[in-house]
């Protein structure tokens, strides 16, 4: 079996990871296991998990793990790097490829936009959760973004601004960590693959990783 860590961004993501991921290469002879980034924020004084994630701290994060594993794989948000100037998620690919030579080892990806994207992927489950006419929001929002994984705009209309924003609308407060993973699993892996293509094709380039054994 291929043991894979992958160096998530926060407790939102592992939940992911452990609740959807997990047991979908586990059948496939891959044990994908989830680190959560160590951090820490000087405006917080205090060392913790998550967020504020950098090329820095992922460097020495990632570097730990390469010797622990068969291969490293990463899953962060574009909109979660402290990173000076304006990066495509693929151009943050490359930067950290970059910071292990082309490592083989290493198979980076950063979620376009934010891990909240791929739960616009079945815009019917929203319309049984609030009991009401969710589906049609829903779907007018990935037309005007062109797709599920453009959903953005701006900061300010990030995919996770949308969903705080659609819950509010029905009365209901969105818990990150707990509702994140819960409704990917309920809306399962195969609906998101077929609306996520580049989240599909990580998946897939995981799945070809050759066996080192």
């Amino acid at each position: 079996m291929i043991r894979i860590a992958i160096s998530v961004e926060g407790q939102t993501e592992d939940e992911f990871c452990k609740q959807v991921l997990q047991p979908y290469f586990r059948n496939k002879n891959i044990e994908l296991k989830p680190v959560i980034v160590t951090t820490k924020r000087q405006n917080c004084g205090i060392k913790h998990k998550g967020g504020c994630i950098n090329l820095d701290r992922i460097k020495n994060e990632i570097t730990k793990l390469l010797q622990s594993f068969d291969y490293v794989t990463t899953f962060y948000d574009l909109y979660g790097f402290d990173i000076t100037g304006e990066f495509t998620a693929d151009e943050l690919e490359t930067k950290i490829s970059a910071l292990f030579s082309e490592d083989r080892r290493l198979l980076p990806y950063v979620q376009k936009y934010e891990f909240e994207t791929l739960l616009f992927s079945k815009p019917s489950y929203y319309e049984e959760y609030f009991e009401s006419n969710a589906k049609a929001d829903i779907e007018q929002i990935i037309t005007s973004c062109g797709g599920v994984e453009n959903i953005n705009n701006s900061k300010e209309t990030a995919p996770s601004k949308r969903i705080i924003k659609f819950f509010d609308k029905y009365n209901e407060q969105y818990d990150k960590v707990f509702h994140g993973a819960s409704i990917a699993d309920d809306i399962g892996l195969k609906i998101i693959i077929d609306n996520c293509p580049r989240f599909a094709q990580w998946l897939k380039n995981i799945e070809s990783l050759p066996n080192k054994a």
